[in-house]
């Protein structure tokens, strides 16, 4: 099921963007290229899915096709390892800027969190573009393995004193919607490291937690 296109619509509306879909494309390159084409007169182009290492890889190639410059791809941390910018030039308002986004759920959202979001809170004039992040006390241990750095879908349980209490919301597996979905905010860690329950971590707030 195409699960990104709407999960990333209700993100860009949240952002005070207005998100025109330009429809998903098959893994062919004229297909891809003819959606960004389609989508010149915007002020941001996202594109999920199609920018790893893969056979049917085609976004980077389609925007190259454009004349696109690649400025950035893959960054060290899970989920979202797979993401690129790009900009197109000569489009009537200057270059225009690509994000291209993993096409896992999980990872999708993730990274319109962390590059997206700012980017679109920027363009609509917004004085604050990072969302805030806070101090909780993890509730259980919160692993993260591996080298890359960490952003675990954390729920948030407030107390008394005004503090945050931790714990993951299940499966982080990238391909689990359910475990974003009930995500208050992401846990920030390093790679190779453990929170252990009662430490403090840092989570970058989605929502606000009563």
């Amino acid at each position: 099921p195409n699960s990104n296109t709407y999960s990333l619509t209700g993100q860009v509306i949240e952002a005070g963007g207005e998100p025109v879909p330009l429809g998903v494309a098959p893994d062919r390159l004229e297909e891809i290229e003819a959606r960004f084409r389609w989508g010149l007169g915007c002020d941001l182009l996202i594109s999920s899915a199609g920018v790893s290492v893969g056979e049917h890889d085609f976004v980077k190639a389609a925007l190259e096709k454009l004349g696109a410059e690649q400025h950035l791809w893959l960054v060290n941390m899970r989920p979202g390892k797979p993401i690129a910018f790009a900009t197109i030039p000569s489009t009537g308002k200057g270059a225009l800027p690509v994000i291209e986004l993993p096409g896992n759920p999980v990872s999708a959202m993730v990274t319109f969190e962390l590059f997206v979001r700012p980017a679109l809170r920027r363009l609509g004039g917004h004085a604050r573009l990072q969302r805030p992040v806070v101090q909780a006390r993890a509730l259980a241990a919160i692993p993260n393995p591996g080298r890359r750095r960490g952003f675990l879908r954390v729920a948030l349980t407030a107390d008394e004193s005004g503090g945050y209490g931790a714990r993951l919301t299940g499966d982080q597996s990238s391909g689990i919607l359910r475990s974003m979905v009930a995500a208050d905010g992401l846990a920030v860690i390093p790679g190779d490291s453990t929170i252990a329950a009662g430490e403090m971590v840092p989570v970058i707030l989605l929502r606000e937690v009563r």
